[in-house]
């Protein structure tokens, strides 16, 4: 399995509740729904968080995951990949 088809998985077992994730299958589905998230975009504009709250929120919920450490090092990377 290659680090795409890795982190799609690792995705998937994160959000194990939201539908989308579940349907998802391609980095680039995972990619798009991880933007929208850390942009917040899903929450009312009053509401929403900066990035850097919200990366350290997804980062928390990660590490506190069932996922083994080189899942949740990879999503971590990921995510930091997409605030850069």
């Amino acid at each position: 399995m290659n680090d795409q088809e890795r982190l799609v998985s690792a995705y998937r077992k994160l959000w194990r509740g939201r539908a989308a994730a579940r349907e998802a299958s391609s980095f680039q589905e995972i990619r798009s729904l991880a933007e929208d998230e850390l942009a917040d975009r899903l929450t009312h504009p009053r509401l929403r968080k900066k990035h850097e709250d919200k990366l350290a929120e997804i980062t928390e919920r990660i590490r506190s995951s069932s996922l083994g450490k080189e899942d949740q090092d990879l999503l971590i990377r990921f995510y930091r990949s997409l605030t850069t």
